[in-house]
């Protein structure tokens, strides 16, 4: 069935989704209309109609002379959570689905990756893009950036067989802890036709940064998922806290 949503709004929610994310720098021109077009394979008349609504609702000025500028509002603190059992459950996960790497390479460090790491801009770390599927349904596109002491040790054959964070203990990375952010994303135009969403749609979004017994980053990983395709439940109990009984998670993922 044909999308109904005009492409327009589509690519409105893609690059909607990039400035809010801060994936254009503030001080520096985002790509102009002509790239945008040949990015998103559309007309300049089309993606007029995309930056006028980003225009209007303040998420980008256009500066004559000098380009189109991002400007993104401040984000709100997020409630955090406790997620218990995580690394079981990942792992367990990784035994019981396949996934092929798309990309393996060792690069500098974009700056607001770095800035998750806790690790200068630059900074060389492994980048793994992997496709993960279950009964050959593709469900998850995962970029990874990894400890380059680290990452130095296993290759991409060594990831497609194996789960990265069983890699990374074997690598002597001693896994203390992780924090992870949930959110909603939209399918661009990369991630679209490799999890067969049309681009603009809604997909769940993992950011997890795994840290090691010195409180150093051992893995950063953004992953998207096929809503459709994927659950995350969460075992909950009641514990005293001191406005009252709060609910406190214990977790497990599903297929």
């Amino acid at each position: 069935m044909q999308n109904p949503t005009p492409l327009y709004h589509r690519i409105y929610l893609v690059l909607r989704e990039r400035i809010l994310e801060r994936r254009y720098p503030p001080d520096a021109p985002m790509p102009s209309e002509p790239d945008l077009s040949r990015q998103f394979s559309v007309s300049r008349v089309t993606l007029r109609r995309t930056l006028e609504q980003l225009e209007r609702e303040g998420l980008i000025r256009r500066e004559r002379g000098r380009g189109t500028f991002a400007t993104p509002p401040a984000a709100p603190a997020a409630p955090r959570a406790d997620i218990r059992g995580l690394i079981d459950n990942l792992l367990a996960m990784g035994l019981r689905t396949s996934v092929e790497v798309l990309d393996f390479a060792y690069e500098p460090t974009p700056p607001e990756i770095a800035a998750e790491m806790g690790v200068p801009p630059g900074t060389i770390t492994q980048r793994v893009v992997r496709l993960r599927s279950v009964k050959e349904v593709p469900f998850s596109y995962a970029v990874t950036h990894v400890r380059e002491d680290i990452g130095r040790r296993f290759t991409a054959e060594d990831i497609a067989r194996t789960p990265l964070l069983q890699l990374i203990t074997e690598a002597g990375g001693r896994i203390a802890g992780a924090h992870q952010r949930v959110t909603a994303t939209a399918a661009d135009e990369t991630v679209s036709p490799l999890l067969e969403v049309q681009m603009g749609a809604p997909l769940l979004c993992i950011t997890r940064v795994v840290r090691d017994e010195d409180g150093s980053a051992l893995e950063r990983i953004r992953a998207l998922y096929h809503p459709e395709r994927y659950e995350f439940e969460l075992d909950l109990k009641p514990e005293p806290g001191a406005d009252g009984a709060l609910w406190r998670p214990g977790s497990s993922a599903a297929l």
